[in-house]
């Protein structure tokens, strides 16, 4: 049997199927007279379907008859190549062969100098004729004609840089002659370039996106188990409260039942004695009676002395109802409910505050940060009022107005706590403030400005300063104080340590960008050295 290259030598370009009536036109190709006569009848301008060569007459096409005879011999050995090749046809989606006529088959690859596209069977030229080698062949591209300028009728092989487009040869020695202009292929791998460097900015987007998915999921989950805890405690608190109320409300009634039945037995024993009284008046008021009845004088004052005495009873005054007055007891036992009360808030207070050291960090004060009246010691752990003003290098970083510093560290996110000594200080701020605070004006301390604080001023008075500073009545006045950030709640709370309260959250709060822990010694009035803030090691509540 003849081989594959056999095949295509005896077939029509056109049909696919071997010739009928081959016939050979002026650039030497073969084609069946009705394929070639039918493709120019279609056409504008009679052309070879494979070199594209032009003839501006059409040829006169006469048949090759002993060509037709080898033909038909070739035929009765083998089958259609078009029967064997069925699963090539193009199907939807895919670039079809341009030449092909009843079958389209599936186009192999895209010729940019003959603009059209072919199959395997119709390539061969290209793979074989020494002109057509030359072309280029690219991989099968859907509408050609795009690729064709339309102003010049030229292939669009150029990118002008400038303009960010496709130009031909003639664009480029003309309405492009000043641009910078590389080839579509030099345009392509720079174009690769930026695509792969983008690619990695975008891979490293969707890290960052990712990054953050997981670190809100992971405050998510955080959340939901904050207020699941704070469910389970609420429930167990009130419970308990409530279990306490129930218990002091059943003595309560139980008081009142005994005493009630008390007095109900008290009335029942005076009922009776006063029955056991009647029954004996009775019996000597008829005993009276029947007295009073005799005639014998002799009889009657012999029975006179005995039937006119009475029998002996009780002098029966009005009786009292002892009214049981239970407000005292109702006081005292809601005096011991709000006590059991408060001995559970602070259980949870002192459970809330080991839970917020878990998450303590190591700060230090910036001395870089402290105007000329402070002075930082060279640990950073501490913070105190200078004797006198004293020359400091200039800073931007520096408060200027204020006597504030800040830690070196700053926070963004996630949750923080810290504990600074006030023991001794008469006058004292701490909290955090915003990174976008104006160092060199004087600041107003409250949110509005960028600052969540607490202060404590001479007299004992404590404030959470807010917009109109709110005051705080603290039971033990702190010496060890606890700050606690949370940036995705949006809170910072302050804790007495040593006492294990709570004294006041500040929330909404409109953290933008970095947040830094601040210290404020305060100006004592004699500008005399006084105790410093000293920032503690934290050490687990017990």
């Amino acid at each position: 049997m003849a081989d594959p290259l056999d095949v295509h030598q005896f077939c029509c370009s056109i049909c696919l199927e071997p010739y009928t009536d081959p016939v050979s036109i002026p650039c030497g190709h073969n084609f069946c007279k009705l394929c070639i006569g039918s493709y120019w009848d279609t056409s504008e301008l009679s052309c070879c379907p494979l070199c594209k060569e032009k003839f501006y007459k059409r040829p006169e096409l006469r048949i090759n008859y002993s060509f037709r005879e080898v033909v038909n011999h070739f035929k009765s050995a083998t089958p259609s190549p078009l029967v064997s090749r069925k699963g090539s046809e193009a199907r939807a989606g895919e670039v079809p062969c341009d030449v092909c006529t009843d079958v389209k088959l599936k186009a192999k690859k895209s010729c940019l100098v003959c603009m059209a596209s072919y199959c395997e069977i119709h390539l061969e030229p290209h793979n074989t004729a020494a002109a057509l080698s030359r072309h280029k062949l690219v991989e099968p591209i859907r509408n050609l004609e795009d690729r064709i300028c339309k102003k010049h009728e030229k292939v669009l092989e150029l990118f002008c840089k400038e303009e960010e487009r496709f130009i031909c040869q003639i664009c480029a020695q003309t309405d492009h002659r000043r641009h910078q202009v590389v080839t579509a292929e030099v345009a392509s791998q720079q174009k690769m370039i930026q695509i792969k460097r983008r690619g990695r900015e975008v891979e490293l987007m969707i890290q960052d996106r990712q990054k953050r998915i997981e670190g809100i999921n992971h405050s998510m989950r955080q959340t939901n188990e904050n207020a699941q805890r704070q469910m389970e405690t609420s429930i167990k608190v009130f419970t308990s409260v409530m279990n306490s109320i129930q218990k002091t409300h059943k003595d309560l009634m139980k008081e009142i039942k005994v005493r009630h039945d008390a007095e109900q037995k008290r009335f029942e024993e005076l009922i009776a004695e006063l029955r056991k009284e009647i029954d004996e008046l009775e019996k000597k008021n008829v005993e009276l009676q029947q007295l009073s009845h005799i005639e014998d004088h002799i009889s009657l004052l012999q029975a006179f002395s005995e039937a006119h005495t009475l029998p002996p009873t009780q002098n029966w005054p009005s009786i009292p109802v002892n009214e049981v007055d239970f407000l005292d007891y109702i006081r005292t036992s809601l005096i011991s409910a709000k006590e059991f009360i408060k001995t559970e808030i602070k259980q949870q207070e002192v459970t809330e505050l080991k839970k917020l050291q878990k998450y303590a960090v190591d700060v230090t004060i910036d001395a870089d940060t402290a105007g000329p009246w402070l002075l930082v010691s060279e640990d950073g752990k501490q913070v105190r009022q200078s004797p006198k003003k004293h020359k400091i290098p200039t800073s931007m970083a520096r408060f200027t107005e204020d006597t504030f510093a800040v830690a070196t560290q700053a926070f963004s996110t996630g949750r923080h706590y810290w504990e600074v000594g006030v023991k001794g200080k008469s006058n004292w701020l701490l909290g955090v403030a915003s990174s976008s605070l104006r160092r060199n004006e004087h600041i107003v301390p409250c949110p509005d400005n960028g600052l969540w604080t607490l202060s404590h001023q001479d007299g004992g008075k404590y404030c959470a300063l807010t917009k109109n500073p709110f005051p705080l009545m603290l039971s033990l006045p702190p010496q060890r104080v606890g700050v606690f950030v949370d940036y995705e709640e949006r809170q910072v709370s302050f804790f007495n340590v040593l006492a294990k309260t709570h004294i006041y959250t500040f929330t909404g709060c409109k953290f933008t960008g970095r947040i830094y822990p601040i210290f404020d010694p305060c100006l004592a009035a004699e500008k005399k050295e006084v105790a410093p803030l000293e920032i503690m090691i934290v050490e687990i509540t017990k």
